[in-house]
């Protein structure tokens, strides 16, 4: 199989040029969605969405992928491809925020992986800088798509968020699946251990928590950190949620330093997902 790959200035330009334009003809109230993409392996476009109560537009990007591919969630996993979604050529935005919802696990050849199965509807929080003037929203997106092997795939996409647009039942759909904060999940302590491993550490999370359903899974994160998380893996002991994973430096050299307050987890399982930051000593 084969795969179109954009060159994103020359692509961006275009379609800037041709949102410049868009951005007058529909009358007030209405929702564009603009320059449907597609290639031999993913269909993309913008949802557009609908007008927040505190002046946020919650639009989303949807993809498309091949029946049996997959492509991946925000944190990939052992044998995945973080995803890198870039908004900078958008017109009148401030900012872009994805919330990722809940994605599945994949085992690949002994690896796990997360991300999402035949398609993908990514919920945008997309803040404008003028209120009063529509906005333009252009992306260039790096993504991995996977079957039997992984690839990396280069998708843009464009779309024109006008007026006050209508709520739409698949961005509610994804957002219902969204992280929660752990405390709503019923999280009521969280501890993690720190050992010199080799030239890394080994990281031991205990989460007292209720069950959250079938397979459950803990996610950990080191945010801004250098470290690698390698060969995770999660049980239940009771009434905790035990993970365990070794961290590894970038340089061979360096030692392992990590302030228990930057550690953030995600408790993964089929029917919810939750987040927290931040651990004591146990």
């Amino acid at each position: 199989m084969t795969f179109l790959c954009r060159a994103r200035r020359a692509a961006l330009g275009s379609a800037l040029s041709a949102l410049a334009l868009s951005l007058a003809p529909p009358g007030p109230g209405t929702a564009v969605a603009q320059g449907r993409v597609d290639n031999p392996v993913v269909e993309a476009e913008i949802l557009p969405g609908w007008t927040t109560r505190n002046g946020t537009r919650m639009a989303a990007l949807r993809l498309i992928l091949t029946p049996g591919w997959h492509t991946y969630w925000r944190i990939p996993g052992e044998a995945g491809i973080a995803p890198r979604l870039d908004w900078g050529q958008s017109q009148n935005v401030a900012s872009v925020v994805p919330i990722w919802p809940r994605p599945r696990v994949f085992d690949q050849n002994g690896y796990r992986s997360y991300g999402y199965e035949d398609e993908l509807i990514l919920p945008l929080e997309v803040t404008p800088q003028d209120p009063g003037r529509p906005m333009a929203l252009l992306g260039a997106l790096a993504i991995g798509v996977c079957n039997e092997t992984c690839v990396p795939a280069d998708v843009t996409v464009q779309g024109v968020l006008r007026g006050a647009g209508e709520r739409d039942r698949r961005i509610a759909g994804a957002l219902d699946t969204a992280a929660q904060p752990g405390a709503r999940a019923g999280l009521t302590r969280a501890t993690c251990r720190l050992e010199p491993e080799g030239r890394g550490a080994e990281l031991t999370l205990r989460a007292t928590l209720p069950p959250q359903g079938s397979a459950e899974d803990i996610i950990l994160e080191l945010p801004g950190s250098p470290y690698r998380i390698t060969e995770s893996r999660t049980w239940r002991e009771g009434g905790e949620l035990v993970a365990q994973a070794s961290l590894r430096p970038p340089r061979r050299s360096e030692a392992v330093g990590i302030d228990r307050a930057s550690i953030a987890f995600t408790v993964l399982s089929e029917g919810r997902m939750s987040w927290s930051q931040g651990c004591t000593g146990g």
